[in-house]
């Protein structure tokens, strides 16, 4: 239903003329694809039980990953000859403030759908670091206007998404849905901020990509450690108990 829904959002895109700078609508398609799965396999529909409780942590944790990524992107920057050039206001098509707060509702349409809903469901059939891989290959392959700049270029961006799919999971897993989508918004949010303001001239080159699959693959691997902590049996990454939704968690709680 998500592949449908893109279509439809480009076509809004066009006819309103809304500068994708500002919001990608295509972005919400994901959210479209939960909801039709919510109401289609309502009651039915396995989520992993919530362990750890309160938002705040896993928020700074989510900002603080999205800043390593800045980071790393910057250090990489500084080893090339190509210098990405940093924001300028006076070339933004809407107030800036408007544009953040576009951006995060986007990134929020996205996350919904892969992190918020894939992610978990995935989570009650395999080990979370397998769970998250598959979400990130999925959110990766789900970019599919990518393919436009090449084969080579699209696959780097693939490997990008997996990397903060695994970060994501490592500040999520556990929590309660609203949670997932909140901390993980906050870091899909940070990244493409952080590359807004930091690298505005940045393309669909290979090596602005590969800059990208660099910086998002090592904060991925960083976290791969808090996906794979023995678990109190002992196991290492087992995924928790499936259950139905309404048994303990209202089912009108997840969206």
């Amino acid at each position: 239903m998500s592949a449908a829904a893109s279509p439809v959002f480009a076509l809004a895109q066009e006819a309103t003329g809304l500068d994708p700078t500002i919001l990608v609508l295509a972005q919400f398609s994901t959210t479209v694809g939960a909801l039709v799965a919510y109401a289609v396999w309502r009651g039915r529909l396995p989520y992993p039980r919530t362990t750890r409780r309160g938002v705040l942590a896993p928020l700074c944790a989510a900002a603080g990953l999205a800043l390593m990524v800045t980071l790393v992107l910057w250090l990489l920057a500084i080893a090339e000859p190509h210098r990405w050039q940093s924001l300028h206001t006076s070339t933004l098509p809407a107030p800036l403030a408007l544009i953040l707060l576009a951006q995060f509702l986007g990134a929020a349409g996205e996350e919904v759908g892969w992190r918020g809903f894939v992610q978990p469901i995935l989570e009650t059939r395999m080990a979370t670091l397998s769970a998250a891989a598959i979400t990130g290959l999925l959110f990766g392959l789900g970019h599919f206007p990518m393919a436009g700049a090449g084969l080579a270029v699209y696959s780097v961006f693939v490997v990008s998404a997996i990397g903060l799919s695994v970060a994501a999971a490592a500040v999520t897993t556990g929590r309660p849905w609203w949670a997932r989508v909140l901390v993980s918004t906050v870091l899909h949010w940070g990244v493409n901020i952080g590359i807004l303001v930091g690298f505005s001239s940045a393309d669909e080159s290979m090596l602005w990509m590969a800059n990208i699959a660099v910086a998002m693959g090592l904060i991925g691997a960083a976290c791969v450690p808090f996906l794979i902590r023995p678990n109190r049996r002992g196991s290492s990454g087992s995924p928790a108990p499936a259950r139905p939704v309404q048994a303990r968690e209202p089912i009108n709680d997840y969206y």
